[in-house]
């Protein structure tokens, strides 16, 4: 929150979050563990809860008529995270039925192949455990907007399936 003053000082009326969560083993913004935990990174030497940091830098932005805007990471999550650990089956498996991690061919030469190892991804298909999956992310969305988020990013939104994104 130090630099809010700069950033509306520079004419900015929101102020966008990259993930802030708990990150996996990976340690990468993108591979959430914990959705309701937060990065040391962004908790520096406060000791108090995650909703209470986070109320009050959105509060502080607020003072200064700043919005802030979180990243929707629901793509995917940290191989480790929370989510994959209570529920298994919202996952892609691999043939051997451990975790699928989502990937990027290069449409240039579909030789190349990036694959993000420490991810998990989710899915998203035409299934029962489709409905548990969105109300569980609406759940934890609404959690952060009662905080006091006032928009959000989605990360890779093409991966998550229209319907999903309906209220």
């Amino acid at each position: 929150s130090d630099h809010l003053g700069r950033i509306r000082d520079m004419g900015f009326d929101w102020v966008f979050v990259n993930p802030f969560h708990a990150p996996g083993f990976s340690g990468s913004l993108y591979a959430v563990k914990d959705y309701y935990g937060l990065n040391p990174l962004f908790r520096g030497a406060d000791a108090r809860g995650a909703d209470a940091i986070l109320s009050d830098f959105i509060a502080a932005a607020d003072r200064l008529g700043l919005s802030v805007m979180m990243d929707l990471v629901v793509n995917h999550t940290a191989k480790d995270s929370v989510v994959a650990a209570e529920h298994p089956s919202w996952f892609v498996r691999e043939a051997d039925g451990s975790l699928h991690s989502p990937r990027a061919i290069d449409p240039d030469d579909p030789s190349k192949v990036t694959v993000w190892g420490d991810l998990a991804e989710i899915d998203y298909g035409d299934r029962p455990e489709r409905a548990a999956i969105v109300a569980y992310w609406q759940k934890m969305a609404a959690h952060y907007a009662k905080l006091g988020f006032r928009g959000f990013r989605g990360d890779a939104a093409y991966k998550v399936p229209a319907a999903a994104w309906q209220p």
